[in-house]
């Protein structure tokens, strides 16, 4: 049997004043802890056991959202593992998480605060990625491993770079018994990582490889969770004189305007990148709607929403702000009228 293992039972003490990590909402309107799996292929395993405190799940669940939590993971047997009390470092989650839900056989460890693709073949492995090929990284907090021409792994060190490949927080092993044998062996008052059971391992003739990851992308700090919440954006743009040329029911032309094309490439380059979430704002009558996607998809901008009908008045946007969506949450921008600057104007707001 091969067993997932989502450890969520820390305190998230790098994200004070918030929900614990693994309960943030993301952009997508999901938990991290959803999209930390979202890339993993479920019919891996035939088992995820998912390890928490119970002082989380008083504190911020019901039994009915704990249930939409543990459905949202996508897998048929998602298993609860509670925690009275925190423990001193993940290594030793994992192991209450084997003796307790009564894992055996192997298991895969996942951390709850990245998201990364990776096939786990059911044997002692270890994710990794170049740290060349990656953007924003806390590089100082992750362990590194050196490797041979063949994948196997002959060193692996906590917070020192050895060499290019760092662990991206996903471990396979081949046995609990194994684990949780050298985990005792080492067990001592201070914290106790993953990659000191692997060495201890390595140093016993246990064998581990490399499974190169890729599609990674990292919350595990505050700069690089907020870094990546604000770079999606949910866009209210106005129709006439900013993607079309100025329209009136009583003009000669009445709403039938032509496209801004540089306006709308700005939109489409956007909606491209998969960070943009755009809802159209008119005064329009809500009978244009139909021109207005005929129009708009000549330039590939596919608007998620329409809001017509609105008065010639002037507009505002009010939004809450808070540590996990920190201000400004909201922000307004005044082109005139027919004018080409979108471009350069929303990229001085993103950057």
């Amino acid at each position: 049997m091969k067993t997932l293992i989502l450890p969520v039972a820390g305190r998230s003490s790098r994200f004070p004043s918030m929900r614990p990590k693994w309960l943030l909402t993301m952009p997508d309107g999901k938990l991290m802890l959803e999209k930390a799996v979202e890339s993993l292929d479920m019919s891996d395993y035939d088992r995820v056991v998912v390890v928490c405190l119970r002082e989380h799940l008083d504190a911020y669940l019901t039994p009915e959202s704990l249930a939409t939590v543990l459905a949202g993971i996508g897998h048929s047997k998602v298993d609860l593992c509670v925690l009275e009390e925190p423990t001193s470092s993940q290594s030793e989650t994992v192991a209450l998480a084997l003796e307790r839900a009564r894992i055996d056989g192997a298991f895969f460890v996942k951390d709850c605060d990245n998201m990364f693709r990776v096939r786990w073949q059911g044997g002692n492995e270890v994710a990794v990625l170049d740290l060349n090929s990656v953007g924003l990284i806390d590089a100082k907090n992750k362990s590194y491993v050196n490797v041979d021409a063949l994948g196997n792994i002959s060193n692996i060190v906590e917070k020192q770079v050895i060499s290019n490949f760092f662990c991206c927080g996903g471990y396979g092993f081949r046995s609990a018994e194994e684990f949780l044998t050298h985990f005792r062996s080492i067990k001592s008052q201070q914290e106790v990582y993953i990659s000191h059971v692997i060495y201890s391992m390595l140093m016993g003739e246990e064998s581990f490889r490399i499974s190169k990851a890729d599609g990674y992308i990292d919350w595990g700090t505050l700069r690089e969770y907020r870094h990546y919440t604000r770079s999606f954006l949910t866009l209210f743009c106005d129709v006439d004189g900013v993607l079309l040329y100025n329209g009136s029911k009583f003009g000669k032309k009445g709403w039938d305007t032509e496209p801004i094309s540089e306006n709308l490439q700005t939109i489409a380059r956007m909606q491209k990148s998969g960070l943009l979430y755009l809802i159209i704002t008119s005064s329009r009558p809500e009978s244009e709607i139909d021109y207005l996607r005929i129009r708009l998809a000549e330039f590939e901008v596919h608007p998620d929403r329409y809001v017509m009908g609105l008065p010639h008045t002037r507009r505002i946007l009010v939004n809450d702000y808070s540590p996990t969506n920190p201000y400004p949450t909201a922000m307004s921008v005044n082109v005139e009228r027919d004018g080409k600057m979108l471009s350069s104007i929303l990229d001085s707001l993103g950057s």
